[in-house]
């Protein structure tokens, strides 16, 4: 899905499988928000915009505080909007939401923005170029259609394909702009019928396995949806794992 240049989010976004409604669910990703200290930009369909950061987040009464912009002529037209929309990136996920009662107040002897915590919220890929490294030899892998046909190893995963280590002796190997039709199993418990296009073919040196690159040509919603939370949570194990080094 493309990048969203103005509100209203409620009228734009169709799509559920980037909605996040689950007040805790919520919470975590402002909570993202605030230790991360990630730059919020505050719009207005009319082209309004100023950049914040969030400074303060009161769960029980569910409001954010943020920090007032320095330019103080900026901040009138967005004050006076009624529709504005928050965007804010945190690696390659990108977040937006809702801002509704905005209001500037004096406190702690500076100005600050104070709004209620957004009811929905909506997180997108950034881009495909953030791939799940494949942390074994069983899982992720495509199990090809037909019985006797093998089961290949994925090297990787992306919002937008697969990189697959096709073994030296199976033959043929797969052409670029051929379809592939399987199962892609990313865990054990979690798999998906897709249909996947070549896009290029790097043979092995001396019987080693070919490295094919392949996009989605077809993933039902569902499978998109299974897909999305693979990445997301292996982008939150990632974060977490930088945390702790």
């Amino acid at each position: 899905m493309s990048d969203l240049k103005t509100p209203s989010l409620a009228s734009d976004i169709a799509d559920a499988d980037f909605r996040l409604d689950a007040p805790g669910e919520i919470m975590n990703w402002l909570r993202e928000l605030l230790q991360s200290q990630a730059r919020i930009q505050l719009s207005t369909p009319d082209g309004a915009a100023i950049h914040t950061v969030l400074r303060a987040l009161d769960t029980p009464h569910g409001m954010l505080t943020m920090e007032a912009p320095q330019a103080r002529d900026a901040l009138p037209p967005v004050l006076a909007s009624d529709e504005l929309v928050a965007t804010a990136y945190l690696d390659k996920i990108k977040l937006q939401f809702d801002v509704t009662g905005l209001v500037a107040i004096r406190g702690d002897g500076a100005e600050v923005l104070r709004a209620p915590a957004p009811l929905r919220l909506y997180r997108f890929q950034r881009r495909q170029a953030y791939r799940v490294m494949s942390p074994g030899q069983l899982y992720p892998a495509l199990k090809l259609g037909g019985d006797d046909l093998p089961r290949i190893r994925v090297v990787n995963v992306s919002s937008g394909g697969v990189a697959l280590q096709w073994p030296a002796n199976v033959e043929p190997a797969p052409q670029q702009g051929e379809e592939l039709s399987g199962t892609l199993e990313l865990e054990r418990e979690v798999s998906f019928t897709t249909l996947l296009r070549v896009q290029h073919v790097a043979p092995g040196d001396d019987g080693a396995p070919h490295h094919v690159g392949c996009a989605f040509a077809s993933l039902a919603p569902t499978a998109a949806r299974a897909l999305q939370i693979f990445i997301d949570q292996a982008q939150k194990r990632e974060r977490l794992m930088r945390r702790t080094v």
